[in-house]
């Protein structure tokens, strides 16, 4: 009961915070974009974003949570340069809901003056997908407004190859399970490679989450992964950072490196 109230709290007082964290094109080191990541208030029992939205889920309030948290994402990112992407986590089941369908994410965008194509929905694993066809139509719907959508968390939970075959989305972002110590793992090598394979095939671009050393990072620039994201490239932030400078001067030498070498 006081984690209710709490989260009826949170959600009736607007207290979220919102994190950017940098995604970034890992042959260049130029940041393409930020995820936005929301948290409970610091002192609160729901600051962790798993309880917050764990709980909204149970209690009939992941609509209101979602919102709020979109709305501040939306309107922090405003100041962002224009041709900066905002990747925005949405549950599959709130793609559905009547109120999402209303188009009140386009008229807060209209508010603070961005368009949908820089915005990149991009689905959760939180929960599992039943009506596979109701989805599409949902993506579908979406997409078509100018909207550009992320599969989070590839390879892990609900995230596996029927949603990418359905969905057929913009961005791919692989689980960092599968990125974790990939210098050292041939067979997280070799799929990472299939993925690299089927984005050349379809036009989608591949994003590395989790990344964390400087072994993985060159690696997956040796593989031919577009993008990355990670504590090694740069922590969430309430500000917009770039990458931390030696990071970027590290890629940059390595993927020169590479050239010289064909």
């Amino acid at each position: 009961m006081v984690e209710i109230n709490e989260l009826n709290r949170i959600i009736d007082a607007q207290d979220i915070t919102t994190v950017f964290q940098p995604i970034v094109c890992i042959k260049t080191g130029h940041v393409i974009g930020y995820e936005a990541l929301s948290r409970g208030p610091i002192d609160s029992p729901l600051y962790s974003p798993e309880k917050l939205f764990s709980l909204a889920e149970k209690t009939n309030k992941l609509w209101d949570l979602e919102y709020l948290c979109r709305s501040k994402a939306i309107e922090r990112a405003s100041k962002l340069s224009k041709n900066k992407l905002l990747f925005i986590n949405v549950d599959p089941l709130i793609l559905k809901d009547e109120k999402f369908k209303t188009g009140l994410t386009k008229d807060f965008l209209t508010k603070y003056n961005m368009s949908p194509e820089s915005i990149i929905f991009e689905i959760t694993e939180r929960t599992s997908i039943d009506d596979f066809k109701s989805f599409k139509k949902a993506i579908d719907t979406y997409v078509g407004q100018g909207y550009k959508i992320a599969i989070d968390d590839t390879g892990a939970g609900y995230s596996g190859l029927k949603m990418l075959s359905e969905t057929k989305p913009h961005y791919i972002k692989i689980d960092m399970d599968l990125v974790r110590d990939i210098d050292t793992d041939s067979f997280k090598q070799a799929l990472m490679r299939t993925f690299v394979e089927l984005c050349k095939l379809t036009g989608m671009k591949l994003i590395a989450e989790g990344i964390e050393t400087e072994d993985e990072l060159k690696t997956l620039i040796l593989i031919g992964v577009y993008g990355g994201q990670g504590y090694f490239l740069q922590r969430p932030s309430t500000e917009f950072k770039d990458i931390n400078e030696d990071v970027k001067v590290t890629l940059i030498n390595f993927s020169k490196y590479l050239v010289k070498q064909k």
